[in-house]
């Protein structure tokens, strides 16, 4: 969806809900239903705001359903109003952590909600070996993940996750709120 991060941010503060629980997506279907008389599905908002697929492509019909949600006749003019020097974008301060800056040995306490802690000793060319993975199902003690960067408040995204020598694929975590907080312990 163009200027996707807008569109989003302007549902949510429209609707007062954050959009990381199933029963917002509910919430937010009724909403939608009573502002335009049209309905959106459950899972096509799931789909659009990221939390059941990533990458979807919305239909016309969902845009401009949206749009009108926010108040808007269609989605191409809610487009026109964002317009190209619309400000979706901003200078801000990140707390990040390249893997290109540490030493082989640092050790790296990864936290996301709900719940969820790695800690993690790099071992050089943006390898991690996964020391303790609390509340997590898929990565377990021993993995190593390849991983660029550390950034609070984004999705934590392995390029790839190995473990006993097979090849897992990608890995994405802290998919609804992020990282909540990242630091070297040694």
């Amino acid at each position: 969806m163009a200027h996707n991060f807008e569109i989003l941010r302007r549902i949510r503060l429209k609707s007062g809900l954050e959009m990381t629980q199933s029963k917002d997506f509910d919430i937010l279907a009724e909403a939608v239903k009573e502002k335009t008389g049209e309905s959106l599905g459950v899972n096509t908002l799931k789909r659009v705001f990221g939390y059941k697929t990533r990458n979807v492509v919305a239909r016309v019909s969902t845009l401009n359903i949206i749009a009108r949600y926010l108040d808007y006749s269609d989605y191409e003019s809610m487009i026109k109003d964002l317009g190209e020097d619309a400000d979706i974008s901003q200078f801000t301060s990140i707390d990040c952590i390249e893997a290109k800056d540490l030493d082989k040995g640092d050790r790296l306490m990864i936290k996301y909600d709900p719940n969820r802690m790695f800690l993690l000793t790099y071992l050089g060319d943006m390898k991690f070996l996964v020391d303790e993975a609390e509340g997590s199902k898929n990565i377990i003690k021993g993995d190593i993940l390849t991983i660029t960067q550390f950034v609070a408040g984004r999705r934590l995204i392995a390029v790839n996750v190995e473990r006993n020598g097979k090849d897992l694929g990608g890995y994405e975590a802290a998919k609804y709120k992020g990282i909540e907080s990242v630091e070297v312990i040694s």
